[in-house]
């Protein structure tokens, strides 16, 4: 008999060190799993990989209006993407960098709780503004009106990024229309679209300007437009008069011009550029110029993504770095 005990003692005790050992392996596996998961998610935000469709992500609430205007530069290194999300909820989409970042501007949106763009905008068509749009089209955001720039037939581009962007946009079946210069009612506020008057082998120089005005308070994007095409269209007298500023061209400088920049007037310039970029962006000239009327210079590469609200009075916003 005490053989008998001893040998259930024995067995109960091995017992509970091995689920003890289950337990502590269990609970070590559950962490490494949690671990990858956020880094799959992390990259995938970033927008270095891109998830399948059934990967579990968390699905924000639906984007609900707060009164204020808000103009979001998302980090897409060297490229250009801004987001408008006028005070009643309307969208607009400018510009969205590379195809490689489109998980990350796909991401940046749902996050947000945006399920429709309003208005999409490819500024002009290079990769860096306009390689993203095949997937973003692509995606399961509703899209209103998309518009392009206004290009002769001889200088159409034969580039990849813009015959999938084209593609992409019949297969949707999207409302496609070509800039022309009007205003439009954005929300509470106003978008005035100008098309440069021009004609030639300069990509560049057919951006289309918008201005997003909410009140007292306005945004100016230019693309990548040049210095001699903002001459012709301050001669033009459009409206210039901005707060803050996307700056042309990355901050190069054949862009940002003085008389641009005065006419301008702007508090705070805002730069969209990759870090340790091959063209140098921003120049040092142009940035000096910009600090001759700007007290505030920001810029993607160094403050990631930029975020300003306005109620139409006061300006506040906030960076990511």
């Amino acid at each position: 008999m005490p053989k008998k005990k001893k040998q259930k003692k024995h067995r109960f005790k091995s017992f509970a060190a091995s689920f003890n050992r289950f337990m502590k392996r269990l609970f070590a596996a559950a962490i490494v799993v949690i671990l990858v998961l956020s880094v799959l998610v992390y990259l995938n935000n970033s927008g270095y990989i891109s998830l399948p469709a059934w990967f579990p992500t968390f699905k924000a609430p639906p984007y609900e209006p707060d009164g204020l205007a808000h103009v979001h530069f998302i980090d897409v290194g060297q490229g250009d993407c801004s987001l408008l999300v006028a005070d009643d909820g309307t969208t607009m989409l400018i510009d969205c960098g590379e195809a490689e970042y489109s998980p990350r501007v796909l991401r940046y949106i749902d996050r947000l709780g945006i399920t429709r763009l309003d208005y999409v905008l490819a500024t002009h068509p290079h990769s860096d503004h306009i390689g993203g749009f095949r997937y973003i089209i692509s995606s399961n955001i509703e899209i209103g009106t998309f518009i392009l720039p206004r290009i002769p037939d001889e200088y159409i581009p034969a580039t990849a990024a813009y015959e999938k962007m084209l593609e992409a946009l019949e297969k949707k079946g999207c409302n496609v229309k070509e800039a022309e210069s009007e205003t439009v009612e954005f929300g509470g506020g106003e978008l005035c679209f100008t098309v440069p008057d021009y004609s030639g082998e300069n990509l560049n120089n057919y951006s289309v300007i918008v201005r997003y005005s909410f009140g007292e308070r306005a945004f100016l994007f230019s693309g990548d437009c040049e210095s001699d095409v903002e001459t012709e269209i301050i001669e033009s007298g459009a409206e210039l008069s901005a707060d803050v500023y996307k700056a042309g061209h990355h901050g190069s400088s054949t862009s940002s011009c003085s008389l641009w920049l005065k006419k301008i007037s702007p508090m705070c310039c805002v730069i969209q550029c990759g870090a340790g970029n091959s063209y140098g962006h921003p120049h040092d000239e142009a940035v000096r110029r910009m600090r001759d009327y700007s007290d505030i210079i920001l810029r993607t590469d160094l403050n990631g993504n930029i975020v300003f609200s306005t109620d139409g009075r006061s300006i506040d916003y906030e960076t990511s770095k």
